[in-house]
């Protein structure tokens, strides 16, 4: 510890909290300027210190809130996109860290997230040294009438329906499944084809999604799902998020999910969407090389620990 003195986060930090977060998105714009203005940093602060189970800590200088997000049966301590903000030396959040990590590990949470604005290098840097990984990246992009490259893949690409979900689901499991081996070795267990598909029919096609799917051959060997993501900080109320994408493991390396790509893009930017967001699993080679989306530009990284 440097000495740096550090209190627990109350209500009476808020106001000082808002403040170093709007310094800190004004900063990450004139680096992304793709990324929405922040009109009330006060009620972004607040949305992270309300949550159930918040806690954190405060500084002369900057803070750190997380809370409970459980993921497939997963609970991590996560720090959302406005959880934390700094001034002056970032070496100073490791002491935030050592403080807040140490009230989250008593309450019996050992998993630790945090989303890092991806254009402050030493305070990635930081969060590095604090054994934290970089697990997804975050980005935005601007959509265009026409793709960079013009691309089928040799496919037909049309609207999804209701009728689709299945084979949607199925490819979902498939997805899944390229995430298990080198090098991401993920440890999230994998749902049946039977269970993804009751959860794709539960929650429909409702006004918030649109899906898309390629077929080859009269088959669905791909799709992509389109969400109307609620606006944060790194959401601009005028983007619509590429949120999920597969490609049948035998249509791999094809084009199938380059072709689907190129026709969201220009979908969206038909519909009135300047602006995509996505996030990918940064582990994730293979996928990463079949949608190709290096266009996107990083808006901030997820970052994760295990103690």
């Amino acid at each position: 510890m440097s000495g740096l003195e550090v209190v627990p986060f109350s209500d009476e930090h808020l106001g000082d909290a808002a403040a170093l977060l709007a310094a800190r998105h004004a900063r990450h714009r004139e680096a992304a300027p793709l990324l929405p203005e922040l009109a009330d940093p006060l009620a972004a602060v607040e949305t992270e210190w309300r949550a159930e189970g918040a806690s954190g800590v405060f500084s002369p200088g900057g803070y750190l809130i997380a809370a409970p997000a459980t993921t497939h049966n997963v609970t991590w301590m996560r720090a959302g996109i406005a959880g934390q903000a700094l001034e002056g030396d970032r070496e100073a959040m490791r002491d935030l860290y050592a403080a807040a990590a140490a009230q989250w590990v008593d309450q019996g949470h050992t998993r630790h997230a945090v989303f890092v604005p991806s254009h402050d290098a030493e305070l990635v840097d930081a969060w590095f040294r604090l054994s934290f990984g970089a697990s997804a990246t975050l980005a935005i992009r601007e959509t265009r009438p026409e793709a960079e490259e013009p691309f089928n893949g040799g496919v037909s690409i049309r609207q999804g329906t209701t009728e689709d979900l299945d084979e949607c689901a199925r490819l979902e499991v498939a997805m899944g499944a390229a995430m298990v081996p080198s090098p991401s070795f993920s440890d999230i267990e994998l749902q049946t084809p039977e269970e993804a598909a009751a959860e794709w029919h539960e929650e429909g096609l409702a006004d918030k999604y649109e899906l898309f799917v390629a077929e080859r051959d009269g088959r669905i060997v791909g799709h992509i799902l389109l969400y109307r993501r609620p606006p944060d900080l790194r959401v601009p109320e005028n983007s619509i998020d590429l949120a999920q994408a597969s490609t049948e493991p035998e249509a791999r390396g094809t084009g199938v999910g380059r072709a689907l790509t190129a026709h969201v893009i220009r979908w969206a930017h038909e519909h009135g969407y300047p602006l995509m967001t996505t996030d990918w699993r940064m582990t994730g080679l293979a996928l990463l090389a079949e949608a190709r989306l290096s266009p996107h530009l990083p808006a901030a990284l997820s970052l994760h620990s295990v103690t």
